[in-house]
């Protein structure tokens, strides 16, 4: 079967509850400058896993520079998001997922790229190990 690259809305994390039951008992990986916090939960779609994208006014002060971060992210993890939906899809679990910027260093697209597939390998590993 062939990766479908999509970012369907059904994929987006939209829903209040779980961005704060995320913050209150998320699991956390880190890697400069990214941040992700991740729970296992039931989601309100089939998808096995929705996921949100942070970037916050402290770092970005121009609604343009957060637009452009989020628009990279996303793109990121469209290209990459495959393997963490066959491990997640072969357990039978969901999971939802907070993408957050802390720093504003260093956010061009290539250190973006190469900051998700650590993170999302991270926690497909976790997924895994878990029995």
């Amino acid at each position: 079967m062939e990766a479908k690259n999509t970012f369907p809305k059904t994929e987006s994390l939209k829903h209040k509850r779980l961005f704060d039951s995320l913050f209150k008992g998320g699991k956390r990986a880190f890697q400069h400058p990214l941040m992700l916090v991740w729970k296992e939960c039931e989601l309100p779609s089939e998808t096995p896993l929705q996921i949100g994208f942070s970037v916050p006014k402290k770092h970005f002060k121009r609604a343009a520079d957060r637009n452009l971060v989020k628009r990279r992210l996303r793109e990121s993890y469209r290209l990459q998001k495959h393997d963490l939906h066959l491990a997640l899809n072969k357990k039978g679990k969901q999971i939802a997922v907070l993408i957050v910027v802390v720093k504003a260093d260093n956010t061009s697209y290539e250190v973006l790229r190469d900051k998700m597939m650590l993170l999302l390998r991270s926690v497909e590993a976790k997924i895994n190990d878990v029995q």
